[in-house]
């Protein structure tokens, strides 16, 4: 990890800002790409605002996960295993925490 040689006071700040850079790329992403095409969607399959904000977005955040299970299925016979394993495991940890932080 960069810590600037040991300088908190230049390290501190300059972490601030790079979360706050991220942050402001990501708005900008959702802003200009996300959006527009779940109103999109939305207008096409006639869905209310709620159901889109609930199913779509849903779906939009587990595009990554989707996209990392094909890559990692068709690389070779590791990348099987490993797509199991990732999947199982955030299973489970949906079924593990998220519930039981719900209920």
């Amino acid at each position: 990890m960069c810590t600037l040689g040991g300088n908190i006071w230049l390290t501190i700040p300059l972490i601030f800002l790079v979360i706050y850079v991220i942050f402001k790329f990501i708005t900008a992403l959702v802003d200009e790409y996300i959006c527009p095409s779940i109103e999109y969607i939305k207008e096409q399959l006639n869905m209310s605002e709620a159901l889109a904000g609930v199913t779509l977005l849903a779906l939009a955040n587990g595009a990554g996960d989707v996209i990392t299970a094909i890559v990692a299925s068709g690389s070779d016979a590791n990348g099987v295993s490993y797509n199991i394993g990732a999947l199982f495991g955030a299973g489970f940890f949906v079924c593990s925490m998220v519930i039981c932080l719900t209920i």
